[in-house]
């Protein structure tokens, strides 16, 4: 008697229970707050832009984005949640070049896998370094800083924010490249970094152009190149590595929208629709000039190819550096 009274009220629950789930499929994307996580800290370069972004993507969407830190080991804490999480559009990752591509030939090995681990939705933005060097240093140019690298060998120190960033990739490809003896210091913090480099202590350096610049307007830093592919608008005066004698010299550190693998696809589609509309409006292309930021939207295929060819990229870089942190 029990057996037949639970099979009937399974079948009378079942009905139940399929429209429960038809109806929570048949729900539109998104009905609640989206979790944008930054594997950076607070304060971050990383964190500014996706602070940026996000009150544009809770207007476009009619939901909440919601910024929650993860930082830790380059990023991989805050990619490794994503990669975790429920791939149901509302735990999202705001990560990049570290995290999807210099970290795959940097560490022996991951806690995840940046190609099949997460959904690509949309490529956002990019932030090529500028060279700068302190102005007790006697040149103007990259040409002249690396005739004077030449004559003291060994000599010259160039700061980074840590091994295996972007900083410190940039220095080793100006070393390699120019074939100059120029030695790496990596900084536990930026605050490190600009006091011993504006005391002169270290005399050049790769770094993003935001907090670079009330010191290059105050004269305390001298900028001698970018490393992007073109001038960028915010700096139309300064010349590209590429123009300056290096034409393979392109490091463009970037921005991308990623999701848990598996993350349905009318919610990367609506995101990566959105994503576009974002980076479309004017007012905030400006505030990206402000900082550094140049827009370069990418859809969700070209930003998994794209990832290829970068993690290929840069794992010539780093073996050519031979940066390693395990």
């Amino acid at each position: 008697m029990l057996s037949r009274r639970a099979t009937l009220g399974a079948l009378l629950a079942t009905p139940s229970l399929a429209m429960a789930v038809r109806a929570q499929q048949a729900e539109p994307y998104p009905s609640r707050p989206i979790r944008l996580v930054v594997p950076y800290a607070p304060g971050t370069a990383t964190d500014l832009l996706a602070r940026t972004l996000t009150p544009r993507y809770s207007e476009l969407l009619g939901q909440r984005m919601v910024v929650e830190n993860r930082a830790g080991a380059g990023g991989i804490v805050g990619a490794e949640a994503v990669a975790h999480a429920a791939p149901d559009g509302y735990t999202l990752g705001f990560a990049g070049s570290q995290t999807h591509a210099i970290n795959v030939g940097l560490y022996r090995s991951l806690p995840y896998n940046p190609q099949t681990d997460f959904t690509p939705i949309a490529r956002i933005a990019a932030q090529p370094m500028v060279l700068v060097v302190n102005p007790e240093l006697p040149v103007h140019s990259v040409a002249e800083l690396i005739a004077l690298a030449k004559t003291r060998p060994g000599q010259l120190n160039f700061a980074s924010t840590g091994s295996g960033t972007s900083a410190h990739l940039s220095g080793e490809a100006l070393r390699s490249q120019a074939q100059i003896d120029i030695v790496h210091v990596p900084y536990a913090s930026s605050g490190q970094v600009f006091t011993e480099l504006l005391a002169g202590r270290t005399q050049l350096m790769f770094y993003p152009y935001q907090p670079l610049k009330p010191h290059i307007d105050a004269g305390r830093l001298r900028a001698l190149a970018t490393t992007g592919e073109t001038r960028p608008a915010w700096l139309p005066d300064l010349p590209t590595m590429i123009e300056s004698g290096y034409p393979s010299f392109v490091v463009i550190p970037w921005f991308a929208l990623f999701g848990p693998a598996g993350t349905p696809q009318a919610a990367v589609d609506k995101l990566s629709s959105a994503t576009e509309r974002v980076l479309a409006d004017p007012d905030l292309r400006a505030a990206l000039a402000a900082t550094g930021t140049e827009p370069w939207f990418a859809g969700p295929q070209a930003l998994a190819d794209f990832t290829a060819a970068e993690i290929a990229r840069y794992r010539q870089v780093i073996a050519a550096s031979g940066a390693r942190v395990d």
